[in-house]
Order: C-alpha cells, then sequence, then structure tokens
C-alpha cells in the first residue's frame, strides 16, 4: 500500500498525579512527545516536540478521568500540529 505521509509520535514522559484539594481532587497530567510526519511529496520530514499540561479539579480522580484528559490533550496536539506541521 502506497502512503502519501507517515505519522509518528514517541511518547518522552507521561505523567498524571492527584493532589486532595478543599473541594475534590486536582488532576495534573502533562506529557512530553516528539511528533514526526513524513510527507513524500515533498521529501522531508516534519518534527515538533511538544510539551503538554493540563491542571484541572474533579470530584474524584478515576482512571476514566485520567483518560478523558489524556485524550482531550492528544487531540488538541494533534489539531494543532496537523493544521501547521511547518
Amino acid at each position: 500500500m502506497e502512503a502519501d505521509s507517515i505519522l509518528t509520535m514517541e511518547i518522552e514522559r507521561f505523567w498524571t498525579e492527584g493532589i486532595t484539594a478543599g473541594r475534590g481532587t486536582k488532576a495534573i497530567t502533562s506529557i512530553y512527545l516528539v511528533i514526526h510526519l513524513g510527507v513524500k511529496k515533498e521529501g522531508k520530514v516534519f518534527t515538533r516536540n511538544v510539551y503538554v499540561m493540563k491542571e484541572r479539579t474533579v470530584p474524584a480522580l478515576t482512571p476514566d478521568e485520567v483518560e478523558q484528559t489524556l485524550n482531550q490533550n492528544l487531540a488538541r496536539t494533534l489539531d494543532d500540529f496537523l493544521s501547521n506541521p511547518y
């Protein structure tokens, strides 16, 4: 199968933690990524190092909350990168 481009992501570091706050738990998630986009017709590989950190207070830190936060961060990061990889 021929491909126009190839996208890879390396997760350098991923960390999530919960800190008890007065009215719930402060959830802090941070991700360090290296994103590579190879574009065949341009003969180039575009690389971007990305650091994303998100803090929010939740009633209780559950695996579902961590998953939701991670998915939102990755979706936003990929959207930003793919809208302007140069």
